[in-house]
């Protein structure tokens, strides 16, 4: 806090405890209230906290992503449609992913689908994919002509739930096609547990059949996994990517869970599971194949330990919901500290140097 002026100050409380305000209503119902806020503009009358980010040490280099004033994006989930990005940009996020969306509108399963677990910073969604569809999406992408040169836009892309396996690469081709030229880079996501049969696609043979599918796009395409593939057929869809020729992976999507409710699990439970991961995968492409990180990130401690693991940037969702829309502020100022502590000037003086 120590950097804020006064109305920063009084702005920093006043969008804190209104953060506290809407988790005292059910988890769908808070988030589309937020969602619709962002979108209303409210936060261009508040100060920014994109400006009040002097961490210049923490700036990063993302292939594809060019050079980031620091290495806090946005993960998907949060803005399915991107109804909202400027809002977010202007929480001080320095990328932001959208999505997921499927090439055909569909609703997603049965509410309710977002579950809070306060005594563990988690939450569990099982949503399957709701999306406006690429049509709507890209149409308002289109509109918004979006300054990927300044905050990095990139779109999370899946199939329908009713589309067979055989037709999956189409689907993701369809997304990726409706946006070409409009976002920064592209994802497929290979890795939500709530559609059935989506993550038995990560397989060496379905990602090379995907590379021929995208071979235009391959090069801005990143794959998403999930954390919860043994190490051997994880590692072995890390060699298929690479092998490829996609632009990276993201790791990791939640974490598949039957209770206390059934979904996939984000927040603090997953941090030591993706950063595992992580190791995994360095240790079959050693730094040649870029890595994000994400998941379980809810302190600058967190994302320190993802970076020096092989992370170039890593996203947050979960702690966006806990810690309010000062997070990027805040998570940057800890990971500034945690840099003096371990001794390192800059923030990419430290990627990888777990394994040194």
């Amino acid at each position: 806090m120590g950097g804020l002026s006064p109305i920063d100050r009084c702005s920093y409380w006043l969008t804190t405890a209104g953060t506290a305000a809407l988790r005292l209503l059910p988890p769908e119902g808070a988030h589309e209230l937020g969602m619709r806020i962002l979108q209303s503009g409210v936060m261009n009358v508040l100060p920014q906290p994109g400006r009040i980010l002097p961490h210049s040490g923490c700036r990063v280099v993302v292939p594809g992503l060019g050079e980031l004033a620091h290495p806090i994006g946005l993960a998907a989930g949060f803005d399915k449609g991107c109804r909202a990005p400027f809002g977010f940009a202007r929480m001080g996020f320095s990328f932001l992913e959208v999505g997921t969306v499927t090439p055909r509108p569909q609703p997603g399963n049965p509410r309710p689908r977002i579950f809070r677990i306060p005594a563990q910073r988690a939450i569990i969604n099982r949503m399957g994919f709701n999306s406006e569809g690429i049509g709507v999406v890209s149409e308002r992408i289109r509109r918004l002509n979006w300054p990927n040169e300044r905050v990095p836009l990139g779109i999370n892309a899946g199939k329908n739930k009713d589309t067979p396996p055989s037709q999956a690469v189409h689907d993701f081709c369809q997304v990726i096609e409706g946006v070409r030229g409009q976002t920064a880079y592209y994802v497929v996501n290979l890795s939500s547990p709530n559609t059935p049969g989506l993550r038995d696609l990560a397989n060496p043979g379905f990602i090379a059949e995907l590379g021929m599918g995208l071979r235009q796009d391959t090069g801005k395409t990143w794959i998403k996994f999930d954390p919860d593939l043994p190490r051997k057929e994880f590692q072995s869809v890390v060699a298929a990517t690479a092998e490829a020729g996609f632009q990276g992976i993201i790791l990791t999507n939640t974490q598949r869970v039957e209770r206390p409710q059934s979904g996939g699990r984000s927040g603090h439970p997953l941090a030591v599971i993706s950063t595992r991961s992580l190791e995994w995968a360095w240790h079959v492409h050693e730094g040649r194949l870029p890595m994000i990180g994400c998941g379980g990130i809810l302190s600058g401690a967190d994302i320190f330990q993802k970076m020096i693991r092989g992370a170039l940037a890593v996203q947050i969702y979960t702690a966006l919901v806990y810690l309010g829309p000062y997070v990027v502020f805040n998570l940057l100022a800890e990971l500034t500290e945690e840099l003096k502590l371990k001794g390192f000037d800059t923030l990419q003086d430290a990627i990888g140097s777990y394994y040194l």
